[in-house]
């Protein structure tokens, strides 16, 4: 009998995904867990992998297609039928059994899981618990000889349950009841409420996502203030969504101007319309639209809360790094030697690494939700790179730690591997002060976007000659560099950024230090 594979429910933030690659053509015969199509939501690219073995019979999705979760992406005919090869021994035919859904759906999470923003994925235990909880109904299932109700033959790999407030735990959807009522409150929190206007969870927690929690604390809500939808009143990220869209109530004209200290950290911002484009009279045909997906979507959001959430500030400044020229190109024949391609921004790294250590505040980030100020100890540099999908931010971890050829190896793996396309959920997370280098595109100098929450971005351009008076008013042509530093201006001042530019400089003009 046919069966549909169904786009997951990858998060409750995620509501379609594009269909990247198939990596399976129609007719294959296809074991079960194998990977079977690469999918593009806008938070992360995934392999789903086959829940079940069989014939690949259709694809019900092409490539490039944006398709809703919950809609059906391929239909599979079973392994020993006759429009594929022969499927390989011990491959089952039919609807799976619960245990062989909760089996491929825990392997599928997983690999969806890894690389989904904390706090939004299912965690390991997750996973753990809605397998034993499938496979005990399975084998409550056989004892009693109870009849399986459906079918299989369409079928969704996840839902996310609404009951936990740690984070979605996958489940097989089913219709037919627990055989015991244990196993199903193992993977389900009943949770009270303990006030009926606001109904809250552990801890006195009010009931919401994980990702309305997140956009919450992006927009500045409040979320005892937002109604939930979900069930037992539980906030969902259209709740949030609509209640930052709501016009804000008017004040009456005999009450006081709000007071400085409305502008706290976490206080709702300003109410912000989205721009329309409107096609003009007469010029129908002659634009292109396209979905905002994907990476470019996913751009889009953290640069816009970059605006609304900092308050940047540009710091200019040039250095003359002729001696850096002259000891890189001494030093590159060795590099090479070694199997590494030094190029200048392992200097620089060296030289922002000692500055964030001589400027703590340069590396710290602002806490809105808590109204605290989080100085790190670690020096995570992320490393803007340009790809053809976007613009991403890999991060070399512990800079401080490690010599010039170290440093030269960790950002060229992960630049190439941002532009194929392959960097994983670790690559990109826990920077603590990003580096864009703008150089090779010319140009003056730029004001780089800050990577919230970091509190500041350092931004590498050209290095060229240029005629420079020096200190016995002899003029000559030196290597010139400008740098400049976005910085936060709640948490940094100005004096200060410039003395840290001022130290990296430094360094950079006497670059043999960056040896010792």
């Amino acid at each position: 009998m046919p069966r549909d594979f169904l786009l997951p429910e990858l998060a409750e933030s995620v509501v379609e995904g594009e269909i990247v690659k198939w990596l399976v053509e129609e007719g294959e015969t296809v074991a079960e867990d194998q990977p079977l199509v690469e999918v593009m939501t806008d938070k992360v690219t995934v392999e789903l992998p086959s829940p079940f073995a069989g014939v690949l019979e259709q694809r019900l999705a092409q490539e490039g297609e944006v398709v809703a979760v919950h809609a059906p992406i391929a239909r599979f005919a079973d392994a020993g039928s006759s429009t594929g090869k022969p499927a390989s021994s011990g491959a089952k035919s039919g609807a799976p059994s619960a245990a062989e859904v909760a089996r491929s759906e825990a392997a599928a999470a997983a690999a969806i899981a890894g690389m989904m923003d904390e706090g939004e994925g299912p965690s390991e235990a997750d996973l753990e618990q809605a397998a034993d909880t499938q496979a005990a109904e399975e084998r409550s299932i056989v004892e009693s000889g109870a009849p399986e109700e459906d079918d299989g033959s369409s079928l969704s790999l996840f839902k996310p349950s609404d009951e936990t407030e740690s984070g979605p735990v996958f489940q097989v959807r089913s219709s037919r009841p627990a055989a015991h009522p244990t196993a199903q409150t193992t993977a389900q929190t009943t949770v009270k409420s303990t006030a009926p206007e606001r109904p809250t969870g552990p801890y006195g927690r009010v009931l919401a996502v994980p990702a309305a929690r997140k956009l919450a604390r992006e927009l500045g809500l409040e979320l005892s203030e937002v109604e939930g939808s979900g069930p037992n009143g539980r906030i969902r990220v259209d709740d949030v969504r609509a209640h930052a869209e709501r016009p804000p109530t008017r004040q009456a004209p005999s009450d006081p101007a709000p007071s400085r200290q409305d502008a706290r950290p976490g206080a709702p911002r300003p109410e912000v319309k989205a721009p329309r484009h409107e096609t003009p009279a007469g010029l129908e045909g002659l634009e292109e639209r396209r979905p905002l997906r994907g990476l470019r979507r996913a751009i889009s959001q953290q640069m816009l809360a970059s605006h609304l959430g900092s308050v940047r500030t540009l710091h200019v400044d040039e250095a003359d790094v002729s001696e850096l020229v002259g000891l890189r190109e001494r030093l590159k024949p060795l590099a090479e030697r070694r199997g590494a391609k030094l190029s200048y921004l392992p200097f620089i790294f060296k030289a922002v690494a000692a500055g964030l250590k001589a400027f703590p505040m340069i590396n710290a980030s602002l806490d809105e939700a808590r109204s605290e100020v989080v100085r790190k100890h670690y020096y995570n540099l992320g490393l803007a790179v340009a790809t053809d999908a976007g613009l991403v931010v890999p991060v070399v971890r512990d800079a401080d730690r490690k010599g010039l050829l170290e440093l030269a190896e960790d950002i060229a793996r992960l630049a190439g591997r941002a532009r194929e396309g392959k960097l994983e959920s670790a690559d990109v997370k826990g920077g603590t002060f990003s580096v864009t280098n703008i150089g090779s595109l010319g140009g003056l100098f730029s004001f780089p976007i800050i990577n919230v929450p970091e509190a500041a971005i350092l931004g590498v351009h050209s290095i060229k000659k240029r005629p420079v008076v020096l200190p016995d008013d002899r003029i000559e042509a030196r290597w010139m560099l400008y740098l400049s530093l976005s910085f936060d201006h709640r948490l940094i001042d100005g004096a200060e950024a410039a003395q840290f530019t001022s130290f990296v400089i430094e360094q950079l003009e006497t670059p043999e230090s960056l040896l010792l």
